[in-house]
């Protein structure tokens, strides 16, 4: 069988959506190259204008912020309260999910638009309660501190997305495993969790850009010794100077993380963007 050649507007439909694609990806990742330029310029260089692009790279600007600041016990910092907040958020955040998702009870509707609401409920209303909290029982300025005012907000968002994701599966794949014999926790936990394998990793992966990326929280409840790094990066500047190299290089610190998880991620991403979808 001859294919039959395509028309000329074909040709060049398709070419100009390649040209504003390939527009539209330099346009928005312009600012991370900026960032990325500066953070290997020199403090002249990176705010030279016109900007040059051609430039001699030097490692300066992240040496200076491992050396003269304590950056590495900022970034275990993040890692701990984000990834201890996320992995809470989960594991809590699972079986709740399922019984709004599963059974009936009363208040049920009520109780899930509470939850909802927590989420949106603005944080710095939340900050002064939680200071007065933690000040009485000892956890300001520390991690455990930190991880529970996360989860207060997170753990909401956690159980709405979850139970959703529970929700597009059918019924009735459950009810096959309930007449072969399968529990609850054996429905739960193996059959339900890979099921919406890709919905845990899209949660999980929201649930730790909104803690790693929190600055009002961290800035408030952990200022010193629990420093996060979107707080610490706010030091490197001063009322007299501000050495746009190190803030550069700091800014590259705290998005490589998420860009990184993001890429490993994105495959389970577009499948839990699209969970349920018909």
């Amino acid at each position: 069988m001859v294919k039959s050649k395509g028309r000329p507007s074909d040709y060049i439909v398709t070419s100009v959506k390649y040209v504003v694609g390939i527009i539209a990806i330099l346009f928005f990742f312009f600012p991370i190259l900026w960032l990325l330029k500066a953070s290997f310029s020199k403090p002249i260089d990176a705010i030279t204008l016109p900007p040059a692009w051609l430039f001699k790279p030097t490692l300066s600007n992240y040496i200076s912020i491992f050396m003269e600041e304590p950056f590495a016990r900022f970034l275990k910092n993040s890692i701990l309260v984000s990834g201890g907040t996320t992995l809470a958020a989960l594991i809590i955040g699972l079986p709740a999910a399922y019984a709004f998702a599963r059974f009936e009870f009363k208040g049920k509707t009520d109780l899930a638009f509470w939850i909802l609401s927590i989420f949106m409920f603005p944080p710095l209303a939340a900050i002064l309660p939680y200071l007065i909290l933690f000040q009485k029982i000892r956890l300001v300025d520390t991690i455990p501190g930190l991880l529970l005012a996360h989860l207060g907000f997170l753990l909401p968002l956690s159980v709405w997305l979850l139970q959703r994701f529970i929700r597009d599966i059918p019924i009735e794949v459950e009810e096959s495993a309930l007449i072969d014999g399968a529990g609850i926790f054996q429905r739960f936990y193996r059959l339900i969790i890979p099921l919406i394998a890709p919905g845990i990793a899209a949660t999980a992966v929201f649930c730790f850009i909104f803690s790693w990326n929190d600055f009002i929280f961290a800035l408030v409840l952990a200022p010193v010794s629990a420093k996060t790094l979107p707080v610490a990066s706010v030091s490197l500047s001063s009322w007299a100077y501000i050495n746009w190299g190190k803030i550069s290089g700091a800014s590259i610190i705290i998005t490589g993380p998420v860009f990184a998880l993001v890429i490993a991620s994105r495959r389970y991403l577009v499948r839990g963007f699209t969970f349920g979808l018909k």
